[in-house]
């Protein structure tokens, strides 16, 4: 469309915004203020930023092409940082937020940088506060983007479609501080500290005498102080439980957590209340379950530092693997979530559940538990499962090709991620696998986890110096964006009646969203 008859079509929203203009222009982006217009153009699968604004002030923004109207001008310029910085100038909605105060909230993390579109449609009006831009430094890596990049493209989502309640970016699983420092720099409002290289599990293996004999290394002072301050003592948690601190409760609550609960403390007072950030702490990455004694002792150390998250993650009971449902006892599950949903509360955070993507098994008790005072859930990568399936209707032919890439080239992550899922057990062989098949592969537990935990190295496949998948997979995810976004709002919508308690079981919502053909 060129700029003379664009123009008419802005100064027809600038009478009447519900008028009918060019199909190009993308209504929910619409912004008028006074007689200044702001929007997003689609043509094709190309968008354009349109400004109509003062001929001096217009002056912020990189232009690609411009007409002068008297004393204003019409641009139309580029998706890019400098022009978002810009528009945020005028609409500081689009920068991301605290999610301070919100009772629900959720991490989406966009792995490819455009979901977050469907994502926000769903969510309008549901009271859930979205953390959109969700990547942990290895997402980065693997993937081949920034976390600049991640912010800016939950942000141009976020004026594409007028969404004004607010959004958040976590710096999703730092662990040191140059970490920290890159996320805080890029934009992010959230951190979530990862505490793996400062949590030292290997201690919980120890027998009673080894153990013993690490404990008797710490100073008179510091084993005196945590003994009278928890050995053989009961803590009420106010809801009828309590939580009691035997002699190896106590030594392992210690040894295993103290160097993390320091380094908390130092991260609080070098760059969370400097930067005033959202602060979660995980200290989900081990090889097992959080205990009731585990989680308060880290709890009451950081509340004696005067350190309150805003979330903290516990490594619960059961498996949370990738792109899957819950493993394990589910009744075992809910009483030991309720143990540390009693803790959480106590100290003033909520709960953050990880790798909760497709935990619909376990998503209503989260619900019955942690509706009263919120909860955090963090889901993100299956995004990445309903591009592929946007890959498996439209070719299958490709489709069997990534999935044969993944399938045998699956040793490469396996340092990355925990998953069943093994080219020597159950997942399907490719040579066994048709074009007809290639749905099935996103319903089977294993096939979804080849493909899940492949995406890195499906990206960054090259072949004398060209991408072999990357550019294939956008090209059909951009032709196909309404079917993509479709998907993306079934999958989500699972999630979200579950974890509000619109429905209360899996079956349940099943019933009312699938199959997704």
């Amino acid at each position: 469309m060129n700029l003379k008859n664009l123009l008419t079509d802005v100064k027809t929203l600038i009478e009447d915004r519900n008028a009918d203009v060019d199909s190009g222009i993308y209504k929910p982006s619409v912004q008028i203020d006074r007689r200044n217009v702001y929007l997003i153009y689609r043509e094709g699968r190309n968008k354009s930023l349109v400004v109509y604004e003062d001929a001096r002030a217009i002056k912020d923004f990189q232009a690609d092409e411009c007409l002068i109207d008297d004393d204003y001008a019409l641009i139309k310029a580029p998706l890019n940082f400098f022009n978002n910085k810009a528009l945020a100038k005028r609409f500081a909605w689009i920068n991301p937020s605290s999610r301070h105060g919100y009772k629900y909230t959720l991490g989406l993390g966009d792995r490819l940088g455009n979901a977050s579109n469907a994502h926000l449609k769903l969510l309008k009006g549901k009271g859930i506060f979205p953390v959109l831009a969700q990547q942990s430094i290895r997402e980065l890596l693997l993937s081949n983007r920034t976390f600049t990049d991640v912010i800016q493209a939950a942000s141009w989502s976020v004026f594409e479609e007028g969404y004004t309640d607010g959004w958040g970016a976590d710096g999703d699983h730092v662990k040191n501080a140059y970490e920290i420092d890159y996320a805080v720099r890029s934009g992010a409002t959230m951190i979530t500290l990862d505490l793996t290289e400062k949590t030292h599990t290997e201690f919980l293996n120890y027998s009673d005498e080894d153990l013993d004999a690490e404990y008797n290394k710490l100073s008179d002072e510091i084993r005196h102080g945590f003994e009278e301050k928890y050995l053989n003592k009961k803590f009420d948690l106010g809801n009828g439980q309590t939580v009691e601190f035997t002699n190896r409760d106590l030594k392992e609550s210690v040894l295993v957590f103290n160097e993390g609960v320091l380094f908390a403390e130092y991260v609080n007072e070098k760059f969370v209340k400097p930067f005033a950030l959202d602060f979660e702490i995980s200290v989900d990455e081990t090889p097992v379950s959080t205990t009731p004694a585990q989680h308060y002792f880290f709890a009451n150390e950081l509340a004696d530092a005067n350190v309150t998250p805003e979330t903290l993650a516990p490594r619960f009971y059961g498996e949370f693997q990738k792109g899957i449902d819950y493993i394990g006892d589910l009744a075992r599950f809910e009483k030991e979530f309720a143990e540390h949903e009693a803790i959480a509360e106590k100290f003033g955070y909520k709960l953050s559940v990880h790798s909760g993507s497709d935990k619909l098994s376990a998503y209503p008790i989260i619900a019955r538990l942690a509706n009263g005072y919120g909860w955090h859930v963090k889901t993100a990568g299956t995004n990445w499962l309903e591009a592929l399936r946007v890959v498996a209707h439209e070719d299958p032919k490709f489709m069997l090709e990534l999935y044969k890439f993944s399938y045998d080239n699956l040793d490469d992550v396996k340092a990355f991620y925990v998953f069943n899922a093994q080219t020597d057990g159950k997942a399907p062989k490719p040579e066994t696998l048709t074009e007809d098949d290639v749905k099935m592969l996103l319903v089977d537990d294993d096939a979804r986890q080849v493909l899940h935990t492949m995406y890195g190295s499906i990206l960054g496949y090259t072949v004398n110096y060209k991408n072999v998948y990357r550019d294939r997979l956008f090209d059909i995810l951009e032709t196909h964006t309404d079917e993509y976004d479709r998907f993306l709002n079934i999958h989500m919508a699972e999630h979200v009646d579950l974890l509000q308690g619109v429905e209360t079981t899996k079956e349940a919502v099943l019933a009312k969203y699938e199959p997704k053909n």
